[in-house]
């Protein structure tokens, strides 16, 4: 009875049909409730970190207090075996000059210190301005209390003054002579006249240290043309940002020559370090106002000369820097149009596969990746749903990393000094790093964002350890990211340049404020000295005394 209603109950069955199996549907089912429970558990992670990326902390910090939730005695043990491989020499806490850390045990967290007021700089000028006593007081001191009282010092306080910008007017006077008779030699001129100075942008009404200003102001400081316009008409002075515009424009065609010496200086070091960021550029040829460009920047040269140079393309091809390092070179000899030899170097870059055909290079020894991008990715995934705890694992390993890196610093080791604390300390946490990548990458979802940053870690792999080839090659290419910073904060306030030549002249004024800067130049004395002298620069030789890296803070105090 019990096989017949069985048989009552199942579905009929036609002479060409296969028999039913509720046991496929089951499955297939379940299979269907799991990759959307898979899909939702990706969409709720991506939700948390775009919340995270608008109202909270923009600094790379892990989730806080997430750490030890889960696996503690995984994360214990592993930090464990780091420590017996490498000593207790180096934290586990990461530190890198360029990004703040902060640690996420508030149980070894350093007690803040007490606020306290710095001294004021040295060499500001220094006005005393003495106090009398009051009326109240000298009452209370009795009659005639001058020759009772005797002065034995004084209470010292110090504040910051300032004067506001004095702006004067040079009034050139260029005497002229006329013969007294015609017998005098050089008669038959009539008029002779002084010539004028030799000027950046000639007969300009702006003194080359207005323009330092005006440049410094904007490249610098990041105050656009029409907010300059608006602080010189408080003053009375009616400067248009169409006028500003023009001596950048004019400023590009000038330092030719020196953009030139630059970026041959910048393949004289052993690394360059290459970055992009879009921008919006007006009026390009054949192109949408609202398509993207991009501003490229370059840091090289050697160590105690740095260069960084900008490059502005409306691609982002992989071409790009390739044309811009190597021009018209010659594969046999590696001989640039100059006449300088290609020297190799390695490159340091972010994951964007552009740079991909530049690794290729016969001058390009390596190509080194950024695990600054590695552990923003990990960092990210700390804040997600389920895998905060792994995630965290990942941050802490690369925390090692950096702690190498900081000992390197804060014991201002050589080159050949930090390769070889590498050579010792960072290969163990790698090796450690890529066992901990092939034990997880199957245990995660591979769209969730632990699963992307695992990815991630992965697909740079070949490019991470460049690092340990050479002491001089940086763990990250934070320092590319640094020198663009100025461009995109200063971006945020002039929003698009109004043409391909504005573009290429805010590359040119980058160079010269960045690469001064570099070099520990104040941006507004060094454009002060360039401007004042470069006109009288005849030869390759007074241009090349000119670049940033050829002058000291000392020779920019003579008189502007």
């Amino acid at each position: 009875m019990l096989a017949k209603k069985q048989h009552s109950n199942s579905p009929a069955l036609s002479s060409d049909s296969k028999p039913y199996s509720a046991s496929a549907e089951v499955v297939e089912l379940r299979t269907i409730i799991e990759q959307k429970e898979k899909r939702i558990e990706e969409l709720l992670d991506l939700l948390i970190l775009m919340r995270k990326r608008q109202f909270g902390r923009s600094s790379d910090t892990p989730h806080p207090g997430q750490a030890n939730l889960f696996d503690e005695a995984e994360l214990e043990e592993l930090m464990g075996e780091l420590t017996a491989l490498i000593g207790d020499g180096v934290p586990a806490e990461s530190d890198s000059s360029t990004e703040e850390e902060h640690s996420t045990d508030t149980e070894t967290a350093p007690p803040k210190k007490k606020p306290h007021r710095r001294p004021l700089p040295g060499h500001l000028e220094r006005i005393e301005k003495i106090e009398s006593l009051s009326e109240q007081q000298k009452a209370t001191m009795g009659e005639g209390w001058e020759s009772r009282w005797k002065l034995i010092g004084y209470e010292t306080s110090e504040q910051l003054a300032t004067i506001p910008k004095q702006r004067y007017v040079i009034v050139y006077k260029r005497p002229k002579y006329v013969p007294i008779h015609e017998g005098v030699s050089g008669a038959e001129q009539s008029v002779i006249t002084a010539p004028r100075a030799a000027q950046i942008i000639p007969k300009s009404i702006a003194h080359h240290s207005l323009i330092a200003d005006v440049i410094t102001a904007k490249f610098a400081d990041g105050i656009p043309f029409y907010r300059q316009e608006k602080i010189l008409a408080r003053d009375g002075i009616e400067l248009s940002r169409q006028t500003m515009s023009g001596w950048v424009i004019h400023l590009r065609q000038t330092f030719e020559p020196l953009m030139l010496a630059i970026k041959r200086h910048l393949r004289r070091g052993k690394v360059v370090h290459i970055d992009e960021t879009p921008l919006q550029v007006l009026n390009e040829p054949n192109r949408e106002n609202s398509q993207k460009s991009y501003m490229w920047v370059y840091k090289g040269g050697p160590p105690n000369q740095p260069a960084v140079c900008f490059q502005y393309s409306p691609q982002r091809s992989g071409d790009i820097p390739i044309q811009f390092l190597f021009p018209e070179a010659e594969s046999e000899n590696r001989i640039d149009k100059n006449g300088d030899k290609y020297v190799s170097f390695y490159i340091v870059t972010d994951g964007y596969a552009g740079y991909n055909e530049l690794s290729k290079r016969p001058e390009v020894m390596g190509r080194a990746g950024c695990w600054a991008h590695v552990r923003r990715k990990f960092v990210e995934a700390t804040h997600g749903r389920k895998t905060s705890a792994a995630a965290n694992q990942m941050v802490k390993l690369i925390g090692k990393l950096y702690a190498v890196e900081s000992r390197a610093r804060r014991e201002e080791m050589s080159a050949e000094q930090r390769h070889q604390l590498r050579q010792e300390k960072s290969v163990l946490v790698l090796e450690k790093i890529r066992e901990w990548l092939d034990k997880h990458q199957d245990k995660v979802l591979p769209k969730g964002l632990l699963g992307k940053a695992i990815q991630y870690a992965n697909n740079q792999w070949p490019t991470l350890d460049t690092f340990l080839k050479d002491g001089e090659i940086e763990i990250d290419n934070n320092i590319a990211e640094n020198a663009i910073r100025p461009f995109a904060v200063g971006r945020k306030g002039w929003l698009f340049s109004g043409s391909p030549m504005g573009a290429e002249a805010s590359a040119t004024l980058y160079t010269l404020v960045e690469s001064a800067k570099a070099n520990h130049l104040e941006p507004w004395a060094y454009l002060n000295y360039l401007f004042k002298y470069f006109p009288l620069a005849n030869t390759q030789e007074d241009i090349e005394r000119l670049l940033p890296f050829n002058l000291k803070t000392e020779d920019l105090k003579r008189e502007g």
